[in-house]
């Protein structure tokens, strides 16, 4: 299977990718968020002071296995290809944590990391211009990069991230992976 995968440019292995049929994905997901918020309309407790899912998302449903299989064939493309240590047999990754987080105006998450999970991903599906953006912190280095429909945006699960409060609109499918034998 043919991907792309873009290198953030600066010191922290964070990439980029941009789903190629992201338009149709992106509609169906609108509706499984749209579903599954419906069914779980409680906010879950946590960092993302937004409302958002909880951590089991993917146990409740499986209306997201597409971008599930998405993002888990980037994380080996990215282990492969990035970091010259392809996942074998009896190693695979496994998604541990999956939750929908639907931002409006203010709503913001305080800086955090994912420890320990080996990548962390952030699939856009519905955001507006001017939304805020994510920002990653390293050692002597901060970028911030604005979220695109369709983006997958993957990294090291130990970098520390926040999102400034926003002026606009983002709804994001987060997910973290993990090795497993």
């Amino acid at each position: 299977m043919g991907y792309m995968i873009d290198t953030v440019p600066f010191n922290l292995p964070v990439f980029t990718h941009i789903v190629p049929e992201y338009k149709q994905l992106n509609k169906y997901l609108k509706q499984c968020i749209k579903d599954y918020r419906k069914s779980f309309p409680q906010s879950n407790t946590s960092n993302v002071q937004a409302w958002h899912s909880g951590y089991q998302t993917h146990a409740n449903t499986n209306a997201f296995d597409p971008l599930i299989d998405i993002a888990l064939d980037k994380c080996y493309c990215i282990s492969r290809d990035s970091f010259n240590a392809p996942i074998v047999k009896p190693y695979y990754f496994v998604l541990n944590n999956m939750w929908i987080a639907m931002y409006q105006k203010n709503d913001w998450t305080k800086l955090h990391a994912h420890f320990p999970s080996v990548f962390s991903l952030c699939y856009y599906v519905d955001v507006k211009d001017d939304c805020s953006p994510i920002t990653f912190i390293g050692e002597n280095d901060e970028i911030n990069i604005q979220p695109k429909n369709g983006m997958l945006l993957i990294w090291n699960g130990m970098i520390p991230h926040k999102v400034a409060p926003t002026k606009k609109k983002r709804t994001c499918i987060c997910m973290n992976i993990m090795v497993s034998k």
